[in-house]
């Protein structure tokens, strides 16, 4: 088939465009009608076309000769699909292409705005590669926002029924040498390189936040207005964990006589070290040096040297302007590599649920079976809690909130962990509208300080022990837990085992043996995984709050 604009040849659907401006119009019309052919949403039709028209308009300006050919490709058969165009001409990059954008005065507000917009429309969906003078470009297209779940979810399935199959129908000793030697390397392989990049994506991605702001005024208002939101909603946390277990009041004195010594030893070695103390924690912000913090993944003293940095790099930039581009640049750094970890997340969860399911001892769940739905049923209502805060202060639609933001919750459901989880958080509220000025700074502050379900798991834990070993439980009791849960949430130790060396430390200032976590080891990682969900979810609730109110958020994008 011939027509004046060129040639459409139907192998793959490929399309021949000669290399005039007015040919545009045409390219885009058949790049929109392939993918909706596709069943490609027209949300990323929409961001597939704004990037393919200015690839477009650079292969036409850099061909040596009019009479050239941009050959226009779309591949893919399921799940992603991509653009690809192919044209001799000169070399250019991304780069070239958001200079082009760029205002040639010295708008530099303006200028920012833009790298971000071409940021969310470019981001990691356009690769560029000129070899031979013929340059190659290529737009990734996402089908479906939610195959990125699908495939988690799939791998999620297939992961427990694995490590069921092996548990039953495989020796003993060969099911475990599977796991120690396939699924528990790949596991941990993935966990160190995200402890390798999360203190940096941390660092710079709240350092980066600060330094955009030309008004500091307005920083300390947003900041403040953030902290207080979350040690709200970590009063309000304990306030629904105390309801949950006034609902369900499980614990059986029976369950005493099962408390192992051997079987709490090593979390009990862990927290002897660890102290709970209001004022350690305030004096152990501030860091003696720039390298151990680091080292130990030390989230506040992380977040306070970024402060530190930000600040500076926001005074100094109309005098010193790279400092920000530099913290800029390291930011986009941080968050390509998340990007590109955040691809083997399928394979990950596949090998964590699979060794899960291979070690774990059935017997515990007939002890203290009561014990995890009871905590599940209070990180669901702390969840209402937060959709109704959503809706009063702030007006925005919960149910539009729960469909936006969902693939984080079951990111954050499946790694168990608020870092693991966060840079799938910042996609989703990116997605919902919510300023970067805002989710750079409050997402990672909150991962490390805002521990709501972390709060209700503590709550219900020592009342549930306490009935066990028949403690009373008084005015004195409750405003010992209410003081020591507050302080654990923010400045939870350092050392492994997360939430379960905070039981540890908190059921002993009640009267109650250090060992009774054995009770509960076993069946922790599952508790985990809702505790972590109801965590990033009050993450994102405040964060959207706080947005709204500073004017910083697209509520058109939010309905959308």
């Amino acid at each position: 088939m011939h027509d004046p604009t060129g040639s459409r040849k139907e192998r793959g659907v490929i399309m021949l465009l000669s290399c005039n401006t007015g040919n545009i119009p045409v390219g885009l019309d058949y790049i929109r009608e392939s993918l909706k052919s596709r069943k490609v949403h027209s949300k990323a039709i929409s961001k597939t076309i704004l990037t393919s028209e200015e690839v477009l308009a650079r292969l036409i300006s850099n061909a040596p000769d009019p009479e050239e050919k941009i050959n226009v490709e779309v591949v893919g058969i399921f799940g992603n699909h991509t653009v690809r165009f192919r044209a001799k001409g000169e070399p250019f990059d991304a780069a070239d292409i958001e200079k082009d954008l760029l205002f040639e005065q010295e708008d530099e507000e303006a200028n920012i705005a833009i790298r971000r917009l071409l940021g969310k429309i470019l981001g990691n969906n356009l690769h560029i590669d000129c070899r031979n003078g013929v340059n190659t470009a290529e737009v990734r297209v996402v089908k479906s926002r939610y195959s990125g779940l699908i495939y988690t979810l799939i791998a999620l399935i297939l992961g427990i029924g694995t490590g069921l199959f092996m548990q039953h129908f495989l020796p003993g000793e060969l099911a475990k040498g599977i796991s120690s030697n396939l699924f528990t390397p790949i596991y941990s392989m993935f966990m160190n390189a995200l402890k390798m990049v999360v203190a940096p994506l941390v660092f710079f991605s709240i350092a980066s936040s600060i330094a955009d702001f030309g008004d500091i005024k307005a920083l300390g208002r947003i900041a403040l207005r953030i902290v207080t939101m979350y040690i709200l909603t970590s009063v309000i946390a304990i306030g629904v964990g105390l309801l949950t277990y006034q609902i369900f009041p499980i614990g059986n004195t029976s369950l005493a006589s099962a408390v192992s010594g051997e079987a709490a030893a090593e979390t009990l070695a862990k927290s002897e070290s660890a102290t709970v103390s209001i004022k350690d924690t305030l004096v152990g912000i501030v860091p003696g040096d720039i390298i151990t913090p680091f080292q130990k993944s030390d989230m506040l003293q992380i977040i306070f040297m970024a402060m530190v940095l930000g600040l500076a790099a926001a005074s100094l930039s109309k005098k010193y302007p790279m400092g920000r581009e530099i913290l800029a640049v390291f930011n986009a750094l941080a968050s390509k590599i998340t990007a590109v970890m955040v691809a083997f997340i399928p394979l990950v969860v596949f090998c964590s649920m699979a060794k899960m399911m291979i070690s774990m001892n059935l017997s515990d769940l007939v002890n203290v079976i009561l014990w995890v739905p009871v905590i599940y049923f209070g990180d669901v209502l702390m969840i209402i809690v937060y959709l109704l805060l959503l809706l009063v202060l702030a007006g925005l639609n919960p149910l539009t909130f729960l469909m936006k933001y969902y693939p984080a919750m079951v990111s954050a459901f499946t790694f168990s962990s608020s870092n693991a989880a966060l840079p799938s958080s910042i996609k989703q509220c990116d997605e919902m509208g919510v300023s970067p000025k805002v989710y750079s700074f409050s997402l990672p502050l909150g991962a490390t300080i805002n521990m709501d379900g972390s709060c209700i798991t503590l709550v219900i834990t020592a009342l549930f022990f306490a009935k066990i070993f028949e403690i009373p439980v008084t005015g004195s009791v409750l405003l010992s837990l209410f003081i020591s849960i507050i302080v654990l949430s923010v400045g939870s130790p350092g050392v492994p085992g997360g939430n379960l060396v905070c039981i540890a430390l908190l059921v002993p200032q009640i009267g109650i043996p250090a060992e009774s976590i054995s009770l509960v080891m076993g069946l922790y990682p599952l508790v985990s995984m809702m505790q972590t969900c109801a965590n990033v979810t009050g993450d994102a609730v405040v964060t959207s709050i706080v947005s709204k109110h500073e004017g910083l958020m697209d509520t058109e994008k939010f309905m959308k």
